[in-house]
């Protein structure tokens, strides 16, 4: 299990100047670094013994939206796309994808929860709000492209109103699906904060019932 804070995360690059991914050479850098390393990970992945692998937001959040964001050539983002989704195909991948239908008010719940500054963050007046909301839009209409596109199984979740039990109960039915499962309860029992939990820890949690569940299987579950 890889969540996007982890330290010393494999499948992201370290020292990465954001800034360059404008130019061909940064892009080029980068690409040429970050397939390697997404080569490097599924080759390790085959030959370890866990038989779920969940990598949470880092592909779609933090390589193809930042990416855009910083101003990356699109037709060499599409292409890096196209890449990432090729090196992962050995390990049979499978997607839950939450598209935010309200980008700014997404903005506004995370900073909510985590505060209005933490990593590269800081949000403090409505025009910062405004501003992040039609930045972000932009690029998650562009990483909404690459899921549509994608052929594998996939469940895309519309948030309007965080209505988290029905997401939950949608998520599990999706698994249970897709692994030919006749029940699974991915998340078991709530936090104190269920609401919390559902949103930023549950999809995390439920390797350990899904390694029992499902078996001698090889996937990627992206949330």
């Amino acid at each position: 299990m890889f969540v996007e804070q982890e330290e010393n995360h494999p499948l992201m690059l370290k020292d990465v100047q954001f800034e360059s991914l404008s130019s061909d050479e940064g892009a080029d850098k980068f690409i040429a670094e970050l397939e390697a390393c997404y080569a490097a990970f599924v080759q390790d992945r085959l030959i370890q013994e866990e038989q779920i692998t969940i990598i949470e937001s880092v592909m779609l959040q933090d390589v193809i939206s930042v990416s855009h964001l910083c101003g990356m050539d699109r037709g060499k983002l599409q292409l890096l796309a196209l890449s990432l989704q090729r090196l992962l195909e050995p390990l049979n991948p499978r997607l839950i994808y939450y598209y935010q239908m309200d980008v700014e008010g997404q903005w506004r719940f995370i900073c909510g929860v985590r505060g209005n500054e933490w990593g590269p963050v800081s949000l403090h007046t409505d025009e910062d709000f405004k501003e992040a909301g039609e930045v972000w839009s932009r690029s998650q209409v562009f990483v909404r492209g690459v899921v549509d596109e994608w052929a594998i199984p996939k469940l895309i979740i519309e948030n309007r109103n965080y209505l988290w039990d029905e997401n939950t109960e949608r998520a599990e039915r999706f698994v249970a699906e897709t692994f030919g499962l006749a029940n699974i309860h991915l998340f078991g029992a709530p936090a104190r904060d269920a609401h919390l939990n559902r949103a930023f820890l549950g999809h995390a949690s439920a390797l350990t019932n899904l390694k029992d569940a499902i078996g001698p299987k090889s996937s990627v579950l992206k949330f």
